[in-house]
């Protein structure tokens, strides 16, 4: 006897029919589908695998100037697969609710989807990208990781010309969907608006990084959202100008990042501010939740830990471990979601010491030349913006080879997690943090007791130095005024 057959779905109101186009409509602006990898990508960070027929449903619906027509997609859907409309619409409504739901961070049913964690399955292509304009910067932040604004004289300056080439690459080549501009302070060039309207034109979702200090002029701001400036992030380290204005080396820029936030929310950007925890600010983050709430009615904010490169590396105060974490960042989530405001978390962590997932926060992993596409003011790709040297240059060298080149393949490896990582349960969420970490810290103490083979035996040490060995050769660049750092490009092969 064989199988009965599927049951028939129900006929599709009109109503719903058009509430969907509606729905496809309000939110192009959120998905991009990639065809080279099937990927769709939630803008700006959250990437996923569409089967067959969802590829079929969503590219007809969303990969198309015309007006959604879901009645039309699925008619077409189902004359290739040999279904009923019916059954494709119904799959269509199921595939609206799912990408409503995780562009809520919520949990949706995906039967025809598949996410894709950072590191999973190395990516062919970049979810973001950043093009740092200059590391030049009106404030002087103690931890700065691109020891901005000195480094500014050690680094060349790309021109409008060779900014759009890149901005171009992104868009063309990478495939990528959206693109930070930051620094140094991203404000103080003055095309900064040029290359927003530039990368809108491409098609790109535009962030800034900044300081906030310049936005808190109304006519840069507006030249911004005309240009079509999607969003911004600003760094606020406090909720006191004394402590904030101590740490970014400005008195008075507390006042002005403030009153950036606030004209950049006045010219409809969608801003959020972000944190990083420091040694000085450590103990003071319950008053930055606080004043986040209320007096800038955030609906969210974001937090990442110190980096140890560029400036903090002389400043000892700076430094933050990730076994302090436990203690440190859970209380701030328990107030955040108390007072109704969303902590979002940046920092990659060894989830054996700090998973921000049993507090219900998204965890991070690393994204060197994988889901991010980083260029510092030369025109250097860098595993990261916490780099010194880049493993090519976008402008002398094209994407392809820079990108599918032997220095970018280390970082995409995951090479340089820690020994003994690879088996743990949590590999494949952590890869065992940031390698610069790890690089400044010169052993793997604090998580010895997670790794397999660790607490002192001769495994251990044989297996830590010959990390160390090919952390040198495969890894090649290191952070910002590391001591085995070199100004410039990595070596070639």
């Amino acid at each position: 006897m064989g199988n009965p057959p599927p049951m028939a779905a129900e006929p599709m109101p009109e109503e719903r029919i058009h509430g969907l186009a509606e729905f496809v409509r309000s939110t192009r602006g959120h998905v991009f589908l990639r065809e080279a990898d099937r990927a769709m990508i939630l803008r700006p960070n959250k990437i996923f695998r569409l089967n067959d027929t969802a590829w079929e449903i969503m590219t007809g619906l969303y990969a198309t100037a015309e007006e959604p027509d879901p009645r039309a997609v699925a008619h077409r859907v189902a004359e290739e697969y040999g279904v009923e409309p019916d059954r494709v619409l119904s799959d269509l409504n199921g595939l609206a609710g799912a990408v409503l739901s995780l562009l809520r961070d919520e949990a949706p049913d995906m039967g025809h989807v598949r996410r894709v964690g950072f590191g999973t399955k190395p990516l062919e292509w970049p979810i973001l990208s950043e093009i740092a304009l200059t590391y030049g910067c009106q404030a002087r932040c103690r931890f700065c990781y691109a020891s901005a604004p000195d480094r500014r004289t050690h680094v060349r300056e790309m021109g409008p010309e060779e900014v759009e080439r890149v901005i171009d690459m992104i868009a063309d080549e990478a495939q990528c969907p959206s693109l930070s501009f930051s620094g140094g302070e991203p404000t103080l060039i003055k095309e900064l608006p040029r290359y927003v309207a530039r990368a809108k034109a491409k098609g790109i979702r535009v962030n800034i990084i900044t300081n906030g200090i310049r936005c808190a002029e109304p006519d840069l701001v507006d030249r911004l959202a005309e240009a079509g400036l999607d969003s911004a992030q600003v760094s606020l380290e406090a909720g006191s100008a004394e402590l904030h204005d101590s740490i970014v080396g400005r008195p008075g820029s507390f006042e002005q990042t403030v009153q950036g936030v606030r004209e950049l929310r006045r010219a409809g950007i969608h801003t959020h501010t972000n944190t990083t925890i420091c040694g000085p600010n450590k103990h003071h983050l319950a008053e930055l939740v606080e004043f986040l709430v209320r007096e800038l009615l955030s609906e969210y904010f974001s937090l990442n830990i110190v980096i140890r490169t560029g400036a903090s590396l002389s400043d000892p105060e700076m430094r933050i471990d990730y076994s302090e974490l436990p203690d440190l960042v859970p209380p701030v989530f328990d107030l955040a979601q108390s007072l109704g405001i969303k902590p979002v978390w940046y920092s990659p962590t060894p989830l054996c010491l700090f998973n921000p997932m049993q507090y219900g926060v998204s965890s991070s992993t690393c994204a060197c030349c994988e889901s991010l596409l980083s260029v510092n003011p030369a025109g250097d790709v860098l595993p990261c913006s916490s780099f010194e040297a880049g493993v090519g240059n976008l402008l002398e060298e094209g994407f392809e080879d820079v990108w599918r080149g032997p220095n970018a393949r280390y970082w995409r490896s995951k090479a340089a997690a820690p020994p003994g990582c690879s088996e743990c349960p949590y590999y494949a969420l952590c890869y065992g943090a940031c390698p610069l970490y790890w690089d400044d810290r010169k052993s793997f103490a604090e998580i010895d007791h997670a790794r397999p083979g660790a607490n002192g035996r001769l495994g251990s040490k044989l297996g830590d130095r010959l990390w160390s060995f090919r952390r040198r050769v495969g890894g090649r660049v290191f952070g910002v005024g590391a001591v085995n750092a070199t100004p410039g490009k990595a070596r070639r092969e």
